[in-house]
């Protein structure tokens, strides 16, 4: 069992209930595709990797304090596509969530990698299931969900192994327009 570090936004839930119902039509389409379920959909701004969760926390605490966030945007799950064996939505979003990702890489000094805004909502094992992922990602390409602003950023916990799970370690809001 290991566990990994990240730091993420979380669609609301009219967002994971309007691409549940998209998903629920088709699934029986795409055999070999292992689906996410809803509450494990996130969108990833740092890979932090193994690490002590209490000092990550108190790091990107500390990072917040000395660099405020930038103001939080509307978001809106849209499109799909595939990285390898992953199945993802896209992620509509403003200049502020590839600041605040990049903000985030800096004060925690993680590899700097491209951001690219998704959310992983299924995988594939296996070269051979490889088409079934693009084409549950061809059958989601319409997907176009409700607007929503994300009210916090949370460090995340994952552990990996037969029964992964996550655990929010701590959250912090993002300011927004209307606070």
């Amino acid at each position: 069992m290991d566990v990994r570090l990240f730091a993420a936004v979380w669609p609301d839930q009219a967002a994971r209930e309007a691409l549940a119902a998209q998903l629920d039509g088709i699934r029986e389409d795409a055999p070999g595709v292992h689906w996410q379920p809803p509450h494990r959909w996130h969108i990833t701004l740092a890979f932090l990797g193994p690490g002590d969760p209490d000092r990550t926390a108190a790091r990107i605490s500390a990072a917040g304090r000395r660099h405020p966030s930038p103001l939080a945007g509307p978001l809106q799950l849209s499109g799909s596509g595939t990285f390898g064996p992953i199945v993802w939505v896209g992620v509509e979003h403003g200049p502020w969530l590839p600041e605040l990702a990049a903000q985030l890489q800096r004060a925690m000094h993680t590899p700097d990698r491209r951001f690219r805004a998704h959310v992983t909502v299924g995988r594939v094992r296996g070269p051979a299931a490889l088409p079934n992922a693009r084409a549950a990602a061809a059958l989601m390409g319409g997907h176009s969900g409700p607007t929503w602003i994300p009210s916090e950023l949370t460090l995340v916990a994952s552990t990996t192994g037969p029964k992964p799970e996550y655990r929010i370690v701590d959250q912090w809001p993002l300011p927004t327009s209307s606070a």
